[in-house]
């Protein structure tokens, strides 16, 4: 027990250092690249005995829906953060497995600080489970991940299925994280009144909550799938367990939520009720791996990419665009003589808003969601968009208008916006290291660049001259391939898929 309670801390790891370096004809890219490395850096903080990542601009704290993410996405260039990341929220852990919703730091007289009145969501067993492979597979970390999953599922399961139909339920508004957000005002829910709720037993006043939750079986599924590929690492006997206990909640969540003629996942309000809103929540599902391949497919074909849903000039709107619940400002709304009619409108619902414009957390799930069910050349269709609309603006914020491109009001140096941006860069010109796999992508119109990824002793390059692309390790060539391809190997180099991305 000692050991397993030692590997809380970052110190108890060997670490190795991590850079990336990255070159490039097309100045507008190198722009976006040099900001974000940048302001990254500035969202750094000391908690105690972890060196964090907060989440940036005017968000100081570590957030479960968020950090977890952040961190792992940072990995390649501080692993000693990243696994602060991770390792915080662990130790923060109650005893009954509820994880805190957020991690702040209150200043001289409170510290650090834990906040357990709401969830914030769950983004971390699968930035949990990748970082394993980059700090030296350690078995012991393994077990730590696999308890505190098995306890935080325990959790879930023992009240927050209150109605015991299967299907999990959210309690509050930061449950979710989705602030501001239409689907909640336009059914007299706000945040002053129904933003937290932190006892063990569901509101009774909180209007239409609990929720019937996508996303929250979305939680289960990856907390139960982590659980199997970690047992299958450990070999304990217990992966099919898992695997069947996965596959339990997924089957579950497509009886209850998952409507078979619109192709997309809805909440249920606490009567069992539909609420018909086409919202990102489905991309919460997709990054968690909840939908089959055949759902994902048909969710990416009719909803993902319709130009009057979510594939509007800037992707992807918090709600769809033709849908009723849909309000980025007064000019671009659906449902503004509804909203005006409200007694209380948020003071910061323009540079926090997920009733219809982006947010940069839409864009970082989206990566895992299109990645989870083989959609490669959608990262690069994605990523170039988001890529060019962050080097004309050069503010990097949480909120976008999605016909516009133009960004809220608000602070600058927003975390994921910017580590969309530097992952998508590294998916379309440059090197992923992901669960001891790497990608190496050079999609087309990316000019002449080297991208070159340290991780210890080794140097994974990628260099292009605009027609063809080579992949080096410690200055030893792998492959030389025409751009428009991403081509996946090992960690010694061994090819073992090719996908077109042109």
């Amino acid at each position: 027990m000692f050991n397993l309670q030692s590997k809380l801390k970052p110190k108890s790891y060997n670490l190795p250092e991590a850079n990336v370096e990255f070159t490039t004809s097309r100045q507008d890219l190198k722009n976006v690249f040099d900001d974000c490395e940048t302001l990254c850096s500035k969202n750094l903080k000391i908690y105690g005995d972890y060196d964090v990542l907060t989440e940036g601009a005017k968000y100081t704290g570590v957030w479960l829906e968020t950090q977890p993410i952040g961190g792992e996405m940072y990995a390649k260039r501080n692993l000693k953060t990243a696994l602060s990341n991770i390792l915080i929220f662990l130790c923060y852990q109650r005893r009954d497995g509820k994880f805190p919703g957020m991690i702040s730091d209150m200043g001289e007289w409170k510290g650090i600080t834990a906040h357990y009145d709401w969830m914030q969501g769950c983004f971390l067993p699968i930035p949990a489970l990748r970082l394993y492979y980059l700090i030296g597979e350690d078995e012991d970390y393994l077990r730590l991940l696999y308890q505190a999953f098995k306890d935080f599922d325990e959790f879930l399961w023992s009240c927050r299925d209150s109605t015991g139909d299967g299907c999990l339920e959210n309690w509050c508004i930061w449950d979710v994280g989705e602030d501001n957000c239409t689907v909640h005002m336009l059914h007299g829910l706000t945040q002053p009144q129904h933003g937290a709720w932190g006892k063990t037993t569901p509101p009774e006043s909180y209007n239409n909550m609990p929720h019937k939750s996508p996303q929250y079986m979305a939680y289960s599924y990856a907390l139960r799938n982590t659980l199997s590929e970690i047992s299958e690492l450990l070999k304990n006997g217990e992966t099919d367990e898992w695997r069947q206990k996965a596959e339990e909640v997924r089957a579950k969540a497509i009886e209850h939520l998952w409507d078979k003629n619109r192709h997309a996942f809805f909440l249920k309000d606490k009567d069992g009720k539909v609420i018909n809103a086409l919202t990102q929540e489905n991309i919460k599902c997709m990054y968690c791996g909840l939908m089959t391949q055949e759902m994902a497919d048909q969710f990416i074909e009719e909803h993902l990419l319709n130009t009057e849903e979510f594939f509007t000039p800037f992707p992807f709107p918090s709600i769809a665009a033709n849908d009723p619940y849909f309000h980025v400002n007064r000019e671009y709304s659906n449902c503004l003589d509804k909203l005006e009619k409200l007694e209380h409108i948020p003071e910061d619902i323009d540079d926090n808003s997920w009733s219809g414009p982006i947010n940069g957390l839409i864009w970082q799930r989206s990566i895992d969601a299109f990645l989870n069910y083989g959609r490669h050349k959608e990262t690069v269709l994605i990523g170039k968009k988001i890529l060019n609309l962050l080097s004309e603006k050069r503010r990097y914020l949480q909120n976008y208008n999605p016909f516009t491109g133009e960004p809220a009001k608000g602070e600058n140096g927003y975390g994921p916006t910017m580590l969309s941006a530097l992952e998508y860069i590294s998916l379309l010109c440059g090197v992923n290291l992901r669960s001891g796999k790497i990608l190496w992508s050079a999609a087309t119109e990316m000019g002449e660049f080297s991208y070159t990824q340290t991780f210890g002793n080794h140097r994974y390059t990628l260099t292009s001259n605009g027609k063809t692309t080579s992949g080096y390790i410690n200055g030893n060539e792998i492959f030389t391939e025409a751009v428009g391809n991403r081509i996946e190997t090992d960690l010694e180099g061994t090819i073992l898929n090719k996908f077109d991305i042109s």
